[in-house]
């Protein structure tokens, strides 16, 4: 138990652990916007989808690892922001040193990812407390007017049809890709994934991404506010 000790009290063994549960977070954000976007079919694709998610041990997989992966990431961040804030310009989770020349946009991001962060856990808790924490009570059909037994898809659309939720939903859409776009690439370099020829790909990709994920989710809300 000694490793899981040092890596608890170390500041480096807290840089990756927040790298690392920062990047199970972002493979669930991806699975979770592919799942997602089948609310745009005109058939009962989502609810289907959502059926054999419940139906199968994925769901319990997946809630266990984002209990720990999110909670413990938030911790090692904030954990990271304390250690900083005593070494008084120490080494930074949120801004690395190096060579390389970074956008104002890319430096803003590194300097709020804790702020970001915050106001995200915010969201999450909104957002499980819609749909994750009322899955049964949309399965029984309790879950409200219009909405019949196991039509999460119509769940969605009755909640984000609402002005205040649809906005809550987008800005929080645009800011996960906002607080990912230095996340990413600052998880890579962490673990130690560095090199000249390769690091400007990585920056990139992760950038991309994040746009990608920024722009899948809020379409999703858009769309609905829209229809």
């Amino acid at each position: 138990m000694s490793w899981l000790i040092k890596t608890f009290t170390t500041h480096t063994g807290r840089k990756l652990l927040a790298a690392l549960t920062g990047l199970g977070v972002v493979a669930f954000l991806i699975i979770h916007l592919i799942g997602n976007t089948q609310i745009f079919s005109s058939s009962n694709a989502l609810n289907e989808y959502a059926h054999d998610l419940h139906a199968g041990p994925l769901i319990v997989l997946g809630d266990v690892g984002l209990l720990i992966a999110f909670p413990l990431h938030i911790a090692m961040v904030i954990w990271l922001a304390i250690d900083n804030k005593k070494a008084r310009g120490g080494t930074d989770y949120k801004v690395v040193q190096t060579k390389q020349k970074r956008s104002f946009a890319g430096v803003l991001a590194s300097k709020t990812m804790l702020y970001s962060g915050l106001v995200l856990l915010f969201f999450v808790v909104i957002h499980v407390w819609h749909f994750r924490l009322q899955h049964q009570t949309i399965a029984d059909g309790a879950f409200g007017s219009g909405v019949a037994a196991g039509d999460l898809k119509q769940a969605i659309m009755v909640t984000l049809s609402e002005p205040h939720w649809g906005i809550l939903y987008i800005v929080g859409s645009l800011l996960t890709g906002w607080h990912l776009s230095h996340g990413i690439q600052a998880a890579f370099r962490t673990i130690g994934a560095y090199h000249p020829r390769y690091t400007p790909i990585i920056v990139k990709a992760g950038a991309g991404l994040s746009v990608v994920l920024a722009l899948g989710f809020a379409s999703i809300p858009v769309w609905i506010l829209l229809s």
